[in-house]
């Protein structure tokens, strides 16, 4: 499958999709309060993986609809970090269908490393404390632009929404290896992506595995050439203890 964007809005099972995905459910989930650092996260069998990370921590992140070209960048930028940060356990959230996500991951080059999990009753979403935002935050003038920015800048546009709301609000979280939460971030608007960064750093992984080990590399340097330093000043205080002996 291409991993280009494709225009496929002329196709009527597409364009009724894509109006869909500007409408509200009849029901939604009921909304939990955002977690706050220092809480154990919120624990569900949709997210039975946080339970059991190996001693990892873990980021996650929670998407808008496949096919927002903020969703796309979010994910881009996820996946790589993923590459680069082993140690750490990365989940994307989507609230696509499965068959929808599936199809959208490929067409953007697939998973890497990232455990994706589906939620297309938003109840996750809910749990986390994230549900819809209003109308000027997805499609106001400033969205618009930035979707330009993106589309012209890293050649990221809209690709077609097959399930999802534009509505559902996105955000991300960082927990430790005991399950709590260290950070935490809420999308104020569709183009308001998370600083993966911070949330990296809340949980001791701000460096990629490269420059972790060649830190280490340059304490154990340090540290021989310490001891070096000390073995010869130590052969130097003893050398002129017997000189002195020597002359007395």
């Amino acid at each position: 499958m291409s991993s280009t964007p494709t225009r496929e809005y002329l196709n009527a099972t597409t364009l009724k999709s894509e109006i869909a995905s500007f409408s509200s459910p009849a029901e939604n989930p009921e909304l939990s309060a955002v977690p706050k650092v220092g809480d154990h996260f919120p624990e569900s069998e949709q997210l039975a993986v946080l339970n059991n990370t190996n001693g990892k921590p873990a980021v996650v992140a929670f998407l808008r609809h496949c096919g927002c070209p903020f969703a796309e960048k979010t994910f881009r930028t996820f996946r790589d970090l993923s590459d680069t940060h082993p140690d750490t356990l990365f989940i994307a959230i989507s609230h696509s269908s499965p068959e929808d996500t599936e199809e959208w991951i490929i067409s953007i080059g697939g998973t890497g490393d990232v455990v994706i999990i589906t939620d297309p009753s938003r109840t996750l979403y809910a749990k986390w404390g994230l549900g819809f935002s209003s109308y000027w935050a997805n499609v106001g003038p400033m969205t618009m632009w930035k979707a330009l920015k993106l589309g012209s800048e890293e050649m990221i546009y809209n690709r077609p929404t097959k399930s999802g709301y534009r509505w559902q609000t996105a955000g991300a979280f960082a927990v430790d290896e005991v399950g709590v939460v260290r950070w935490g971030y809420v999308s104020r608007n569709a183009p308001d992506i998370p600083d993966f960064g911070d949330g990296l750093r809340a949980i001791g992984r701000g460096k990629t595995e490269k420059e972790r080990e060649r830190e280490r590399e340059r304490e154990e340097r340090r540290a021989r050439r310490g001891g070096e330093e000390g073995k010869k000043s130590e052969e130097g205080r003893k050398s002129e203890e017997g000189d002195s002996v020597f002359t007395v």
